[in-house]
């Protein structure tokens, strides 16, 4: 009997361990891990500046039209939050999911030519999620994504044609995308192996829910420099490590960061504003 016994255990510490090595996430879900949230806004603190109107050089008579102005840094005028800014969780382990998150990968993401601007500025793709980029625009567009981890491609998407892909691997960064037929246009890419990356709204707010509970880092990222140095949480100045922090995410309950207050003078473009 005792013999059996120490087959029996030994049997199951070889299968967990096996388990462990194969699929991470599934020990992690067999123990029932628990789930948080996490949200705040972004605050624009300084003289907010007045938005360049853009030089519309290509296709007039559509392009011209609305009265494009930049997008680069969008503040809203009442409550200074700052839209389309990127909060993701940074990491190069696996990181567990939760089942009602899981099918997201599933769901094609879109990404529109419309009005000589992409909409969205700022779109979350998960690897081996489609991207399907449209032109809703009577010209063609096209778009070229600068890829770093992944293969770069630059696709020519007639107008009512649509074009989809997959990315194989995650980037470190949002990675950029351009139209080479019209220089003003400008979107970004945020691919991740998880779901877990918010873009704030037009307050600057943001939530990210079902987060699993525990320490994890966080990367706080906005198209003009990039990487943050610094943010102000709840009245205490944080350095950050390349745009990262780390937060502790509590189970079953939200971390409210409140209003993170992002300095004027860390918001300058290092090159010609879109």
């Amino acid at each position: 009997m005792h013999t059996r016994l120490l087959r029996t255990t030994s049997s199951a510490v070889v299968f967990w361990s096996l388990l462990a090595l194969m699929c991470p996430a599934a020990v992690l879900q067999a123990d029932e891990l628990t789930w948080g949230t996490v949200r705040g806004r972004i605050v624009f603190s300084g003289e907010i500046p007045a938005r360049e109107t853009l030089e519309i050089t290509r296709d007039e008579e559509v392009c011209g039209l609305p009265g494009l102005q930049d997008e680069s840094l969008l503040i809203h005028p009442q409550n200074r939050g700052i839209a389309n800014f990127v909060v993701f969780l940074d990491s190069r382990d696996e990181v567990p999911v939760h089942p009602t998150l899981s099918a997201l990968v599933q769901k094609p993401v879109e990404l529109d030519n419309k009005g000589c601007r992409f909409i969205p500025r700022i779109v979350p793709l998960q690897t081996g999620q489609t991207l399907r980029m449209l032109n809703t625009d009577p010209v063609v567009h096209n778009a070229a994504a600068y890829l770093k981890r992944s293969i770069p491609f630059n696709e020519v998407i007639p107008s009512g044609k649509p074009s989809a892909r997959q990315i194989g691997k995650a980037e470190r960064a949002p990675a950029r995308i351009d139209c080479s037929v019209h220089p003003w246009m400008r979107a970004w890419l945020v691919v991740l192996d998880h779901p877990y990356s918010v873009v704030t709204n037009a307050d600057g707010q943001f939530e990210m829910k079902l987060v699993p509970a525990g320490e994890h880092t966080f990367h706080f990222w906005h198209e003009q420099p990039g990487s943050l140095q610094e943010l102000q949480i709840q009245n205490e100045l944080r350095q950050t490590t390349r745009g990262t922090i780390p937060l502790s995410i509590p189970a079953g309950d939200v971390l409210d960061l409140g209003d993170i207050q992002v300095k004027a003078e860390q918001l300058q473009s290092s090159g010609k504003r879109r």
